[in-house]
């Protein structure tokens, strides 16, 4: 495979041998000498739920050895490094990350690494369904080898849902089977079996959904959940599935009825849809208990990353909230690790893994030192972990982008079955800052055959075109609430199986995007006036990058100032354009196949009544 030269070694889990274990003991008692020393550190300490002040750490190698007011003379060799954290508030634990997905950052696991590591997150379980839904099997395995070339430890879940449902809602590129499973959950590098998104599935019992929830069960690895607004009646076979967590809860009783029926709760606070507001209610007002309680940030795009953090941005919310610092920092660390079955990390005490993170500021969770592995990574806030070379994407992962020919205005216009008059159209109500969507029912115009869609609001075309076999396919329908009065917006990330998803308002508009949209390989493009007036080339498999980070960042915010001009003012517009066509978050969604009653699981006629005129 090209690129797999690996040019970083870590340890991902213990490798326990007895020659480990007794070098271990040894240091911890100060017979090996230290190779890291932290002096003078306020310790938040997340097991017993306070601060230890002024204490000593001891690091050999790659693990903590001693915490506490030993004699520091003991541990302290000729080469053994030194670090006063006098002047910091706070060390804790290295933020642990139980659900997210790197190829939202619109970067390759190199450049997303560095973005995470630079705000004290060290440990991360990603859910690769992005890239799987485009290359399959081929691009898990490419995030597993990138993923060697980084000092973060990241770990992966196998897609479960490649494609998202068994229901032919819509047009996958690849399919990810029960086999597929079990042979990628012998990876060290796979934490379990991803979101289980296919719910309807899972409820009415089908074979391949349930032979992939055995695969990760029979080897003692975590099953992660997908379950947005369903029932005590749906929730309940779910949970007794073997599903053991989710991070889809929007509201209060949502999160309860899984909580109290056993599942973990992971608090979302991504880019687009942020949940903890509503979420932390548990904590402040009705004092649940919190082991089962924990943040994920799910999606989270470049501008906000650096902008704004990962994780620490994530506590700082909470804490804002009225939520407990300490405890804030427990759900981040302890109860992520536990949840993925990790003893190694999510707090400082010996025999785990050396990470910690130095906070100038413990409220306000400003990250100014970061050590994974007893290796100082990022240093006063810059990365500093040296790496010579970069991982390679092939030639294949570049080539993803395959649609029927050119599109005309006419491909994008909604056909009504009267000549003129008027009809009820079921529209799309996008919600930003929510996964989910409303059913709306419109009253729109119809001339010459075809659906108007009015000029003074924000209702616009939408469609969703199948980009991987050249089928055709095109879905059409109407979405209001993304703010759109002007041109078009069309990218290649469309979750999950990443067709291209064009919203506009007007088919000429919306073909000039996509037809650029294909010319430049994948990304985002925004038209207005008939011209193109911005674009991202997202070359790897029509949803990443392969520019460094900063390059990443300037870029996605020219775009983003552009679509003002649209009468977009929200930065996180490509992610909520993108969940449009995902027919498994309620209540109604497009694919290339038409638009979806997500619930009911099928495709239906967004005509409801026609008025003639």
């Amino acid at each position: 495979m090209e690129g797999a030269k690996e040019i970083y070694r870590k340890t991902l889990r213990m490798k326990y041998s007895v020659d480990l274990l007794r070098n271990i003991i040894k240091a911890s008692m100060g017979e090996i000498k230290s190779t890291l020393l932290i002096k003078n550190a306020n310790l938040v300490d997340v097991i017993v739920g306070d601060i230890r002040e002024r204490v000593n750490i001891a690091v050999w190698s790659n693990y903590i050895v001693r915490v506490g007011y030993f004699d520091e003379e003991r541990f302290k060799g000729s080469d053994t490094q030194v670090i006063d954290a006098s002047s910091m508030e706070v060390v804790v634990p290295g933020f642990v990350e139980p659900h997210v997905h790197v190829e939202s950052s619109l970067m390759t696991v190199q450049e997303f690494s560095k973005a995470v590591l630079m705000h004290g997150t060290t440990t991360v379980a990603a859910d690769p369904h992005e890239i799987g839904n485009v290359l399959g099997v081929e691009g898990v395995k490419l995030f597993i080898q990138e993923s060697k070339f980084t000092p973060l430890r990241i770990f992966f879940y196998v897609p479960s849902c490649v494609p998202p449902t068994e229901n032919n809602l819509d047009t996958p590129a690849s399919r990810i089977t029960a086999k597929d499973v079990q042979e990628l959950l012998k990876y060290d590098e796979i934490i379990g079996l991803g979101e289980v998104m296919d719910f309807v599935s899972v409820v009415n019992g089908g074979e391949e959904v349930l032979r992939k929830i055995v695969a990760a069960k029979k080897v003692g690895k975590l099953v992660d959940g997908h379950a947005p607004q369903l029932s005590e009646e749906m929730i309940v076979p779910y949970v007794a599935a073997g599903i053991e967590g989710d991070h889809e809860s929007v509201y209060l009783d949502e999160a309860l009825t899984k909580l109290r029926n056993g599942m973990h709760v992971l608090m979302r606070e991504g880019s687009a849809w942020r949940d903890v507001e509503e979420l932390s209610k548990m904590l402040t007002y009705m004092k649940v208990n919190t082991r089962y309680l924990m943040f994920a940030t799910d999606d989270m795009e470049v501008l906000d990353l650096i902008d704004d953090g990962h994780l620490d941005r994530v506590l700082r919310k909470a804490v804002s909230l009225g939520v407990d610092p300490i405890t804030a920092v427990q759900m981040a660390t302890l109860n992520s690790a536990e949840y993925l079955g990790l003893k190694e990390v999510g707090a400082v005490t010996p025999g785990r893994f050396a990470d910690m993170v130095f906070l100038e500021s413990f409220r306000r969770f400003k990250v100014r030192h970061v050590i994974v592995g007893g290796e100082l990574v990022v240093k006063d806030g810059k990365y500093v972990h040296e790496q010579s070379e970069r991982f390679r994407y092939p030639e294949k992962a570049y080539k993803t982008v395959n649609v029927k020919g050119k599109l005309k205005p006419e491909d994008l216009s909604i056909r009504a079955p009267i000549k003129e008059g008027e009809v009820e159209f079921l529209g799309i109500k996008a919600i930003p800052g929510k996964s989910v969507t409303k059913k709306v029912t419109l009253r729109l115009n119809v001339s010459d055959w075809h659906i108007d869609v009015p000029k003074d609001s924000d209702v616009g075309y939408l469609a969703t075109i199948e980009r991987h076999h050249a089928t055709g396919n095109i879905g059409k329908g109407v979405v209001t609430g993304l703010g759109l009065k002007k041109g078009a917006i069309a990218q290649t990330i469309a979750h999950d199986v990443h067709n291209i998803v064009v919203v506009g308002k007007t088919p000429r508009e919306m073909a000039l995007a996509v037809n650029k949209l294909v010319d430049i390989g994948g990304g985002m493009v925004a038209t207005l006036n008939n011209s193109i007036i911005c674009y991202v080339r997202l070359p790897i498999a029509g949803l990443m990058t392969d520019e460094p980070l900063d390059k990443v960042y300037t870029t996605m915010n020219n775009y983003i100032d552009s679509l003002k001009a649209l009468g977009v003012n929200f930065r996180s517009t490509f992610m909520t354009l993108a969940l449009l066509s995902l027919p498994v978050i309620p209540e109604i969604r497009l694919t290339d196949k038409g638009v979806v009653d997500v619930i009911q699981g099928k495709i239906i006629n967004p005509i409801l009544k026609s008025y003639e005129g």
